[in-house]
């Protein structure tokens, strides 16, 4: 019997033990195309994927500038860049499209994520404090931290709920 007979996300779908049976004898290959018919799966198009690879290599050249030349705010300012970046390529259905929640979700996200890095760079030397610490060390270890532990989870959560149904699709094509 195939591995993925007992598969948690196929319960309640009508797909339970439905995988890889055609090669055990249970389900015949025409049954098995029905639950799974490749002719559903959006077209790829891969122009959007093109361009977040490629806005990817521009903000990792840009923080390897940062680290040649000693600017260690330009590396860090790289990290949203990179969140937002990777988050959006993670999401990006086979179709090339972005679920708009997902797509919203993500930029809100980052973006308080930029918000949080910008505070901690614009104030670091200054002689301001936060809960005892430095004002940018504070804001990283008070604010950025704590918002990245839990906001970085829970936006996976929605993201992959909302994706992980079409991208099965597109993978059993």
């Amino acid at each position: 019997m195939s591995d993925h007979a007992s598969d948690p996300a196929a319960r309640g779908r009508g797909l339970e033990g439905a995988h890889g049976r055609a090669l055990d004898g249970g389900l015949d290959p025409a049954a098995e195309s029905a639950l799974l018919d490749p002719g559903d799966a959006p077209e790829p198009d891969h122009k959007r994927a093109g361009m977040l690879i490629h806005a990817f290599v521009a903000v990792a050249a840009f923080a390897l500038l940062g680290m040649v030349t000693d600017t260690w705010q330009m590396v860090f300012i790289a990290v949203p860049i990179f969140a937002v970046i990777m988050m959006l390529l993670g999401s990006l259905q086979s179709d090339g499209s972005w679920e708009r929640v997902s797509t919203l979700a993500i930029v809100a996200y980052c973006s308080g994520l930029g918000v949080l890095v910008l505070w901690s760079i614009l104030t670091a030397g200054g002689e301001a404090m936060l809960w005892g610490l430095p004002m940018s060390m504070g804001v990283i270890f008070y604010l950025l931290w704590p918002y990245t532990a839990v906001g970085a989870g829970l936006l996976y959560a929605l993201v992959f709920d909302r994706t992980i149904d079409e991208k099965r699709l597109a993978a059993a094509v």
